[in-house]
């Protein structure tokens, strides 16, 4: 990444506090919205690696799947 970007994007954010504070929007407003925002986010883009949907797998339906685990032989 080149060094032009960084300073492109921290010229932004100083340009979003700057015109926030002239509308009476305080940095804490900003940052729970932010920490609102955050949440769909994380569920739109770091949730599609958690297993999903039976429907994605081979095929296979739900007891195939609980034939194969396996649990510990116990003596009595």
């Amino acid at each position: 990444m080149k060094r032009s970007w960084i300073w492109i994007g921290a010229a932004a954010v100083a340009m979003v506090f700057l015109y926030l504070s002239t509308l009476g929007v305080s940095v804490g407003q900003l940052l729970v919205f932010l920490l609102v925002l955050l949440c769909p986010l994380m569920h739109l883009f770091g949730m599609h690696r958690h297993g999903g949907h039976a429907g994605h797998d081979s095929g296979e339906s739900g007891s195939a799947k609980s034939d194969q685990i396996r649990t510990p032989d116990r003596e009595a």
